[in-house]
């Protein structure tokens, strides 16, 4: 008795196309669920930068002592050119001279930058230009605008027990209120996968907001 079509099975050359599809398929999917996690893994990273200001600023104002946010662009150091432990820091500034002292509660702010900071660089691909509400007054390319009131580039703002952020010197001298307000810049466009810029600009008064480039708009945006 001879089989119908539908009880035969598939032939070789139907199981080869069907091959063929899920592998065209998966070559589609793959670069986009890449993208996707690297973006999100850049927009994570940012707020966590976001975190770290607004808990600087609350620990201040609550402790009535200064805080201080480094980070590690476009310096790895602090203001006595002790090296940062992790990419993100927040020191507690019990004696006032901006350094980190042995003697003082330092938070690494990120518990796994292999992780967080994969395919990160500091700075910007895509964008044209600084966030324009961004007040620093430093190169924002290397990944932060933020200076001193000198007008020398840092990569550090300090909180005083007021919640206001100024800019310093490496001597530690403070700057009047505006001085801290700046921008942290992140790029995750050195990636294969990457595709966006991300901003998190700290006010004049000590608010940050996350922007991320959008390249349709060509403008920054949160």
């Amino acid at each position: 008795m001879q089989l119908n079509r539908r009880n035969r099975g598939f032939s070789l050359t139907e199981i080869m196309v069907v091959v063929a599809v899920l592998g065209i398929a998966a070559a589609l999917t793959i670069p986009g669920f890449n993208r996707m996690q690297s973006n999100s893994r850049a927009k994570t990273t940012a707020r966590m930068i976001s975190n770290a200001f607004q808990a600087a600023r609350a620990q201040a104002i609550l402790a009535e002592e200064q805080h201080v946010v480094m980070w590690t662009a476009p310096n790895a150091v602090d203001a006595c050119n002790n090296a940062l432990p992790g990419p993100i820091v927040i020191l507690a500034d019990a004696d006032g001279d901006c350094c980190i002292d042995n003697n003082e509660t330092l938070i690494n702010v990120s518990t796994d930058p292999a992780t967080e900071f994969a395919n990160l660089n500091w700075g910007v691909t895509f964008a044209a230009g600084r966030v324009p509400v961004d007040g620093g007054g430093g190169n924002h390319t290397t990944g932060s605008s933020f200076s001193d009131q000198f007008g020398a580039q840092t990569n550090r703002v300090l909180f005083r027990n007021d919640g206001v952020p100024v800019g310093f010197t490496n001597a530690c001298a403070t700057g009047p209120v505006g001085s801290g307000a700046g921008g942290v810049y992140l790029t995750n466009g050195g990636a294969a996968a990457g595709q966006r810029d991300y901003a998190v600009v700290l006010s004049a008064l000590g608010v940050p907001k996350v922007y991320s480039w959008d390249a349709a708009s060509n403008a920054w945006t949160n």
